[in-house]
């Protein structure tokens, strides 16, 4: 029995365009976001894809998140700016910052907008990636709600605080690019595990006794996340909020989503993105050289190859184009509800 269904990517990004619009988005503003918004789910990541848009959806028609958000720039230097938003929708918010800061890395040579008030943006690989396919290094970062215990402490108290890293290659070729948490994996793919019935492997957290679990439920009941690195990890979340909501002058991890205020999902989060043009030609050789060495490294049995970042969507992404991109049957189901009930027509693959 197939635990997918298949649906063409330009399907996917009409679905996601349409749906979004239905709740009051405008038409440039759903475009972005479904492009990036599909994208993810192309490149195989489907706990940040799709998945986000029934509660994207609930969050515009209860008022928590704004379809429509305008940016307000509250500073601005050359090279820099300070901007916030007002609850805005995520994936559109922050591919206007990276614009913006690529803009100004185009004339300056680096170019950096801090911003607030945005809601939740996917994954931080497309901000990235966005910078990287303009020919800019791309930095991108963001907090979050506490979601995990700091190194030391027993209970939910920093955010994961995803980022990323794009490099540029010519020619039109694959950026490599890195996307991580904070913690151990994402916290969508424990739940996304937790959805389907599986488990996960030791170490990516703790049930509520503190200990470790391959329970997905478990890890997600307890919030007891564990992070990346251990104190190294720990250490990471704390200075990225600092970039974020400290530059920001935001919302920190343990203010969001309290006293009213609203969570980092619907609109509550900061975001630092940085854009650097290269001097020189020499980057993408370099990177080249790196791919290709790092290619003809030994092999260690029980990981496979070795991939550099970002490789694995890439291919995922060649095969989904051609074979259309597997959505897991419960969200399949989920996302059958939704075109129902917004009248959206949602079109699989035969």
């Amino acid at each position: 029995m197939a635990d997918s269904k298949r649906i063409e990517h330009r399907e996917l990004v009409q679905f996601f365009k349409e749906t979004l619009m239905a709740v009051g988005a405008p038409s440039q503003v759903a475009e972005v976001e479904a492009e990036i918004g599909a994208e993810v789910d192309l490149c195989g990541v489907h706990s940040h894809g799709v998945r986000l848009l029934p509660v994207m959806v609930g969050n515009i028609q209860t008022g928590l998140t704004n379809p429509d958000p305008q940016v307000t720039i509250l500073a601005e230097q050359p090279a820099s700016v300070l901007a916030e938003t007002d609850r805005g929708i995520g994936r559109y918010i922050s591919a206007v910052a990276m614009d913006m800061a690529v803009e100004r890395a185009e004339t300056y040579g680096i170019g950096a907008v801090t911003i607030r008030g945005v809601a939740h943006w996917g994954r931080g690989y497309s901000y990235a990636a966005r910078a990287a396919r303009a020919g800019m290094v791309g930095l991108a970062f963001t907090n979050a709600i506490i979601n995990f215990p700091a190194w030391g402490t027993s209970a939910a108290s920093l955010g994961n605080n995803p980022m990323a890293i794009g490099i540029p290659v010519e020619d039109g070729g694959e950026p490599a690019v890195l996307d991580l948490a904070m913690t151990q994996t994402a916290i969508g793919r424990v739940r996304e595990a937790a959805e389907a019935g599986q488990r996960v492997p030791l170490g990516w957290g703790l049930d509520a006794a503190g200990q470790p679990t391959t329970d997905p439920e478990a890890i997600v009941e307890s919030q007891r996340f564990l992070p990346m690195g251990e104190h190294k990890g720990s250490g990471l979340a704390f200075m990225i909020e600092l970039l974020t909501a400290g530059l920001a002058g935001g919302l920190l991890c343990y203010e969001l989503g309290i006293e009213g205020r609203p969570t980092d999902t619907s609109g509550g989060s900061s975001k630092l993105f940085v854009a650097i043009r290269p001097h020189g030609d020499w980057l993408n050789e370099r990177t080249a050289s790196l791919k290709a060495y790092l290619k003809s490294a030994p092999p260690a049995e029980e990981q496979g190859e070795a991939q550099w970042p970002g490789e694995g969507s890439y291919r995922r992404r060649t095969e989904y184009l051609v074979h259309g991109i597997p959505i897991p049957l419960k969200l399949a189901e989920d996302l059958a509800v939704l075109a129902q009930d917004l009248s959206v027509p949602l079109n699989w693959k035969d």
